[in-house]
């Protein structure tokens, strides 16, 4: 059972699922937009052998907003350093999609003698940085920021984000965001923006999301064993090739693994091949 509260963070607070049960603590980052129930098809699995803190990140979900009204990649690490300073004693376990990936390797780099694993699902490092114009994903982002706070009903957000379109500059074909996701997607996606401080979406628009986080240090500091989920990228993942094969030349304690015809949610899409590749994993950095 997952109870949720706030956590002082000292400037602000963040909203925690916590599982309880046996240590290790796995904590659990998720990706821009959404809030830490984007894990639930995972969540059971993992709780067998964990204690989950499944978190909602600065701006999202039940937590504050940012005072200092920063939402670049680094003030997501920040947080998450200052939460397991607070709130967890002995080594942890980090796993994040998405930002969350990100988030998660800034962390362990940062913490050293705290973090002893982390899984990485599909970081799109480069692809939501400097690259990002080149994507289809800036106009996507620019098309959902209008919704963000929304009060209206779940329905109406719904079937307004379905018909946000925007185009690839590259091919310039154009795509809407309702025929690459169903009704219920539909519905909890809405229920994310809803709660959404607009403010996230500034940083990442103007293509300085990822001001201050320098991939090449992040990733060659890594001192853990750490498990690189890639998404297809043909297919809606954000983890280009080029990429996946940079980050780990730097450092041989990451290890990647493909999911060939599988878009960025990974956790969502093919999530018995996902636990197959995480447990094992995981199982392998235990005492």
């Amino acid at each position: 059972m997952l109870t949720e509260s706030l956590r002082d963070l000292g400037t602000h607070s963040i909203n925690v699922a916590d599982s309880a049960g046996d240590e290790p603590t796995l904590i659990m980052f998720h990706g821009v937009t959404r809030r830490w129930q984007t894990f639930l098809p995972i969540v059971n699995e993992l709780s067998l052998r964990h204690r989950l803190l499944l978190i909602d990140a600065r701006g999202h979900g039940l937590s504050d907003r940012a005072p200092d009204g920063e939402y670049f990649v680094n003030s997501y690490i920040r947080d998450g350093c200052e939460l397991i300073r607070r709130y967890t004693d002995g080594p942890v376990v980090l796993y994040g999609h998405s930002l969350g990936a990100m988030t998660v390797a800034g962390v362990a780099a940062q913490l050293p003698d705290r973090v002893k694993a982390i899984v990485m699902e599909d970081p799109p490092l480069e692809t939501m940085g400097e690259r990002i114009g080149q994507t289809p994903l800036l106009g996507y982002f620019q098309g959902v920021s209008q919704y963000a706070g929304d009060t209206r009903s779940v329905e109406e957000v719904a079937t307004l984000l379905g018909d946000v379109t925007y185009s690839d500059p590259v091919s310039g074909e154009t795509f809407r965001a309702g025929d690459s996701r169903n009704a219920a997607q539909l519905r909890f996606a809405a229920t994310c923006v809803r709660r959404l401080d607009p403010a996230v979406f500034e940083s990442i628009v103007q293509a300085r999301w990822l001001e201050g986080y320098d991939v090449d240090s992040v990733f060659s500091g890594l001192r853990c064993p750490s498990l690189l989920l890639q998404a297809d990228y043909g297919a809606g993942g954000m983890l280009s090739d080029e990429d996946t094969a940079h980050v780990c030349s730097l450092n041989s304690n990451v290890n990647s693994v493909y999911f060939e015809g599988i878009p960025h949610g990974i956790h969502w899409s093919a999530t018995s091949e996902l636990l197959n590749t995480v447990l094992p994993f995981l199982e392998s950095v235990r005492d």
